[in-house]
């Protein structure tokens, strides 16, 4: 039995299902979980979905935004489900000291990042070459659950197809993508709404925290880099994923090699890595992280303060690239 036969079953078996997206969720990573969870109940499961933090204000417009739980209930169920991540890590305060829950449970793993390891209580869905999970699932179920799909489910997965390849500029395969993005323009996805939201609604504090991360650009070797310090949000009124706009904007300059954005959150220092023409995989891959070839994540420990941390890692990027 291949991989998607075996979900489909497990599925099919199932009626208390729970499904899991991973902390400071971005695009991908809601919508996956949102029409994932229509899908399913729409084959009158009984579903519930949780993220580990709260997400962003910039998804509220979003039908069924408001059902999104960061309070999960370790209570039984028949299959749980992974969107867009697979290491227990992400899901940060959720697992807590209860790793062992996890470990006893069916889990279902659909995601378009590399793993690294291979747990024997997963069935896992990979696909590193799509440009998101929606992705993977949209064309895996069109065939055998086309008739579960309505407008706001193509709406969301349309979605997807303007932030994870920004708007048809960082997919690898233009053909799959502009193949999917017809096929659900058929299912009457609703772009206007995608524009008028996450497109042409930024905020002036949002236009602010910008310019404090274009006053704070600098360079070094192959390296563009700006900073924050999660406590500035507050100030802002802005939350991670408003903020990650200037990343956005910052990724548009065209002479270095890599351009990160460094956020400082307690004892750590999370880095967002953009190119348009390097691979940054390498480099997050060296230190632990998540990516894809022109996108990547990874978090370093602070050793002793930000500035000698932030100095001594940007050096170590510069020796790989």
């Amino acid at each position: 039995m291949n991989t998607i036969d075996k979900i489909i079953e497990k599925i099919d078996k199932a009626q208390k299902i729970a499904i899991f997206c991973h902390e400071n969720p971005d695009g991908d990573a809601i919508w996956s979980m949102l029409w994932f969870w229509k899908l399913l109940e729409k084959q009158w499961k009984n579903v519930n979905y949780f993220s580990p933090n709260q997400a962003s204000k910039t998804f509220e417009f979003l039908r069924w935004f408001e059902n999104i739980k960061d309070k999960f209930d370790y209570g039984y169920y028949h299959l749980i489900i992974f969107l867009d991540f697979s290491d227990y890590s992400r899901l940060w305060k959720i697992i807590e000291d209860k790793q062992e829950y996890f470990d006893q449970q069916d889990i279902i793993t659909i995601d378009h990042h590399e793993w690294s390891t291979n747990p024997s209580n997963r069935t896992m869905l990979k696909d590193t070459n799509a440009t998101s999970t929606c992705e993977i699932i949209f064309e895996n179920t069109i065939n055998i659950r086309e008739k579960y799909y309505d407008k706001d489910i193509a709406t969301y997965m349309y979605l997807w197809l303007t932030t994870d390849s920004w708007n048809f500029r960082y997919d690898k395969n233009h053909e799959r993508i502009l193949k999917n993005a017809l096929d659900l323009i058929k299912l009457w996805a609703d772009k206007d709404l995608i524009i008028d939201n996450m497109i042409n609604n930024k905020t002036i504090w949002t236009m602010k925290f910008l310019k404090l991360l274009l006053d704070r650009l600098a360079e070094d070797g192959n390296i563009l880099y700006t900073y924050y310090k999660t406590n500035e949000l507050k100030e802002y009124m802005i939350d991670s994923e408003q903020a990650s706009y200037g990343l956005t904007i910052i990724q548009e300059i065209d002479w270095p090699k890599v351009i990160m954005t460094l956020r400082k959150e307690w004892d750590k220092i999370k880095w967002s890595l953009r190119s348009k023409n390097t691979d940054v995989e390498k480099i997050a891959k060296h230190f632990g992280g998540w990516w894809h070839t022109l996108a990547a994540w990874f978090s370093t420990k602070i050793d002793k303060n930000f500035d000698n941390t932030k100095t001594k890692i940007i050096k170590e990027i510069n020796d790989l690239l």
